[in-house]
């Protein structure tokens, strides 16, 4: 079967050869409709339980005249504000920013200045919240504003207990610079090696 213009209906299989280079071939539908690609690099639209197989052409187009947005697909990671930002699993419910490090497995947990093994494995502050064992963004580099902040702009940050961010410089344990606070609100990373403190 040759043409233009297919629809598919009531669970039936079309097959359709596109014959000329540039063949467009159209299918209209107010259903649903989601184009793929099968193992044999046909191209597949399927609507509901209706399918239309067209045979591979190096110059065919497929074009969907009309039809119904399918559902949203899941999110993806998402890409640098800025900044890197990565995605990891919560070892445990964690809100936004928190300085975390990162285990064997990929899952982040607040990190503590005194812990030897969480500054050495520390991955940067966290983007988003989220329960353990759900997925959370962590950035690295770049900036973070936040209006809850109160910085000193100008001054360094370090990491506290329990992932928290001070300006305080600490006496004990490990310094790990976070990064410096350029106004009240905003904070741009710049993780540096941990020191140990005597």
């Amino acid at each position: 079967m040759s043409g233009d213009t297919v629809i598919a209906r009531d669970a039936e299989t079309i097959v359709v050869q596109v014959e000329r280079p540039g063949g467009v071939v159209m299918v209209e539908s107010t259903e649903t409709v989601v184009l793929k690609e099968d193992p044999a690099s046909s191209v597949v639209l399927l609507e509901d339980d209706s399918q239309v197989v067209i045979s591979p052409h190096p110059e065919m187009q497929i074009v969907l005249a009309s039809g119904q947005q399918g559902p949203p697909g899941p999110p993806g990671i998402p890409g640098p504000a800025g900044g890197q930002v990565l995605q990891r699993t919560a070892g445990q419910d964690t809100s936004a920013l928190v300085v975390v490090y990162e285990d064997l497995f990929s899952a982040v947990w607040p990190a503590d200045p005194d812990v030897e093994t969480d500054v050495l494995a520390l991955l940067g502050v966290t983007v988003s919240a989220a329960q353990g064992g759900q997925p959370i963004n962590v950035q690295r580099l770049g900036v973070i504003d936040d209006a809850s902040w109160s910085f000193v702009p100008g001054r360094r940050v370090f990491l506290a207990g329990q992932g928290r961010l001070t300006q305080e410089p600490p006496q004990a344990g490990y310094d790990v610079l976070i990064g410096t606070a350029v106004s009240p609100t905003r904070l741009l990373l710049n993780i540096q090696d941990p020191i140990e403190l005597e």
